[in-house]
């Protein structure tokens, strides 16, 4: 589902803010030393003074990058965490594998030479750089930037998600645009509520190693467990920001009514349910006898987490997972 979003006069810039140099931003992110330890980091705040209307702007957070697109601001955009050839892209932001976007590499192991080059003004940060290692070499290739975190956070996930988005709209002076889509995704969210029934359901990421399993809280659980209220097969599964490593056996236990999938293996599809759950061990779970896998774009939900339009569409997945 994509918003569209009409111009609107009293979104220029006002003459109060053209004389204005700076807007202060409240941001709140997870601070983590190690990126492999999936316990809870640590939450800081900071208030930053960050540049009105930014020419050059280096995108880490594809969230951030969502909204920025919705609100036609591709323009400002100068760098963006690609991923090697830009995989790591959504299918809803392929327009930035232009190579006139500078590429700064994998979110987690940026290429700072790359930011070095892209000179921005701001820095639109995600949790994947909140360690002391990565920020330290982010400042020293771009001593002149801005950082801000803008990674939705999972204990109120689609609150955080209008509250980053809004740093969006401030910085760029579309704040009431900004309100106007954080309404509708209000009523999406109400709307998915309502087609959500009491199935119990396993949120799996399956590669060429392994089925990991997400909890009903942090990542993948805080939005669809705690946010929306869907049923977890397994409550007291601890939350774990890379998924917890399950066997079949497990499944077969858990015996999810249903099961939604990303599948990211090195040649996977989105179409195609992954061969690692056609084992005939898992037949018997009511998800496979029932036909009742869900596959999810990869990319949409590893990565682009916190975009109002990324978000928009997610819920259009859920919906569809629960009405099949």
């Amino acid at each position: 589902m994509m918003l569209v979003i009409a111009g609107c006069g009293n979104e220029q810039q006002s003459t109060k803010h053209q004389k204005e140099k700076t807007v202060s931003i409240k941001h709140t992110y997870e601070f983590k030393e190690k990126n492999k330890d999936h316990n809870r980091g640590t939450i800081k705040s900071e208030t930053t003074d960050v540049p009105i209307n930014p020419k050059r702007v280096a995108v880490m957070d594809y969230g951030a990058l969502d909204t920025m697109k919705l609100l036609h601001l591709e323009n400002h955009v100068v760098a963006i965490s690609k991923g090697q050839n830009s995989s790591f892209l959504p299918k809803n932001l392929k327009e930035f594998k232009d190579d006139k976007y500078i590429n700064l590499g994998n979110p987690g192991r940026p290429k700072y030479d790359n930011l070095a080059k892209a000179k921005p003004e701001v820095i639109f940060a995600s949790f994947r750089q909140a360690k002391s290692s990565t920020l330290d070499e982010m400042k020293k290739a771009a001593p002149n930037a801005k950082i801000i975190f803008v990674s939705p956070h999972y204990d109120n996930y689609i609150q955080s998600v209008k509250d980053n988005a809004l740093i969006v709209g401030k910085i760029f002076n579309k704040e009431n645009t900004i309100k106007k889509m954080n309404n509708k995704l209000d009523d999406k969210v109400s709307k998915t509520k309502r087609v959500i029934n009491k199935d119990k359901v396993l949120f799996l990421n399956v590669d060429d190693q392994s089925i990991k399993a997400f909890g009903s809280s942090g990542r993948f659980g805080g939005f669809l467990n705690e946010s929306l209220g869907i049923k977890h097969a397994d409550p007291n599964m601890q939350s774990n920001s890379s998924g917890a490593v399950v066997s079949y056996e497990y499944l077969v236990k858990k015996n999810p009514d249903k099961i939604f999938v990303i599948n990211r293996g090195k040649n996977a599809t989105s179409d195609v349910v992954p061969e690692t759950l056609k084992n005939p061990v898992i037949k018997d779970v009511k998800a496979v006898k029932n036909n009742q896998i869900t596959l999810f774009e990869a990319n949409k939900w590893f990565f682009n987490e916190g975009g109002i339009d990324a978000t928009m569409s997610q819920l259009n997945d859920v919906e569809k997972a629960f009405k099949q």
